[in-house]
């Protein structure tokens, strides 16, 4: 049985999962007893997008109202930094960061890569992070379509190495990943 983390919880907790897995609401529900929680959601609106829009409310709906929300901030690291010891956080999705930075060649991508590791393992904060699988499906057929999935897949399997606690949603069941998986070697 799945309950939500201890109020005080420190550390990062990492939930993957392919779309409309179930990760969001596993991460809404983990931290839900949390004193306070600010939601960092990571992608921008797209207004001409319906579907998308759509699910953007579903998100809004689910969440509680005295629950901050940051819309895809400039440089979250600042933001992370100006909340620690103010609350627990909850960062949807990974997706979001990775396409900011589709123009950033491999240098300042490595280096934005390892300024989000160094803030998402600071011991004094709980922060939730919520992971698209996206390796899992399509091969992309554009140069920009391989460099974020293989952006993406790489960011995630560091977020989950530096994470405390691991979870993969898959049709909106929950497995933790620490109680029967292994790191490979």
């Amino acid at each position: 049985m799945i309950t939500p983390i201890s109020k005080n919880y420190k550390g990062l907790i990492s939930i993957t999962g392919p779309t409309r897995s179930g990760k969001s609401q596993l991460a809404e529900f983990l931290i839900k007893n949390q004193d306070a929680v600010t939601y960092i959601a990571t992608s921008k609106s797209r207004p001409n997008d319906p579907d998308w829009q759509k699910r953007i409310e579903l998100h809004r709906k689910r969440r509680p109202d005295n629950w901050s929300l940051i819309e895809h901030p400039k440089d979250i690291c600042n933001v992370i930094e100006s909340i620690r010891g103010k609350g627990s956080i909850l960062i949807d999705s990974i997706g979001g960061l990775v396409e900011d930075h589709l123009i950033d060649n491999d240098d300042k991508w490595n280096n934005y890569q390892n300024k989000l590791l160094k803030c998402f393992t600071e011991d004094n904060l709980c922060i939730v992070v919520v992971s698209e699988e996206v390796g899992w499906g399509i091969v992309p057929s554009t140069p920009i379509g391989h460099l974020f999935r293989e952006r993406h897949c790489n960011l995630t399997s560091l977020i989950s190495r530096h994470s405390k606690t691991r979870w993969l949603a898959v049709n909106g069941r929950a497995i933790d990943l620490d109680k029967i998986g292994h790191f490979i070697p």
